[in-house]
């Protein structure tokens, strides 16, 4: 039943994304304002709890369920981990933006106090705290919830705000999630406490 199960779900989605092309970083970058520095720092720390303690790999993007409701884990299509796939849009975004942004990798036990700028440069770290979609026959939520930290040269920290939220997802297709998750970052950095640091 299981291996029945997923072929069915490999060939939904198979029948769903058909032979579209994955949009790449540069294509599902949110668009921000310019901000007033030359260059800036950007890192995404996977602290869902269920990636913490290892239930879940760091790729991991949500559920799908079967007719009979049995949940099945959907990983980023890339192969990549949150962080980098986040990240990588982001970075694309600022630099569209006209700055200089460069990725810090981390991993989800690493502790935000311990993130340190290399070099003479602002730094913003996005934790995610809950970030996942479960789409079945009588659902089709997601749920966001992280916090946007800035932090000046010297690592001092100017702002840590939370987003949170609830959407519905138009569907499983990868450049369809991309384009929610590039929603989602877009209003984080229009707001104006945000706006006001960078």
């Amino acid at each position: 039943m299981n291996k029945i199960a997923s072929i069915f779900i490999a060939v939904t989605l198979l029948l769903t994304t058909g032979c579209t092309a994955i949009m790449t970083a540069e294509q599902a970058a949110p668009t921000l304002n310019k901000p007033q520095v030359d260059e800036i720092q950007i890192t995404v720390v996977d602290h869902r709890p269920y990636v913490v303690n290892g239930d879940k790999l760091s790729g991991f993007e949500g559920l799908s369920r079967s007719g009979f409701g049995i949940p099945y884990t959907q990983n980023i299509i890339t192969g990549e981990t949150m962080p980098q796939h986040l990240g990588k849009r982001l970075a694309a975004g600022f630099i569209r933006s006209g700055i200089n942004a460069k990725l810090i990798a981390t991993t989800p036990q690493v502790d935000i106090n311990d993130i340190k700028a290399d070099s003479d440069t602002a730094t913003i770290i996005i934790v995610l705290n809950e970030w996942k979609y479960d789409h079945h026959a009588f659902t089709d939520n997601s749920w966001y919830n992280f916090d946007l930290i800035i932090k000046d040269r010297t690592g001092a920290t100017l702002i840590n705000k939370n987003f949170t939220g609830e959407q519905d997802i138009p569907s499983m297709h990868t450049n369809d999630l991309q384009m929610l998750y590039k929603e989602r970052f877009e209003l984080a950095f229009a707001d104006p406490e945000v706006k006001a640091l960078l």
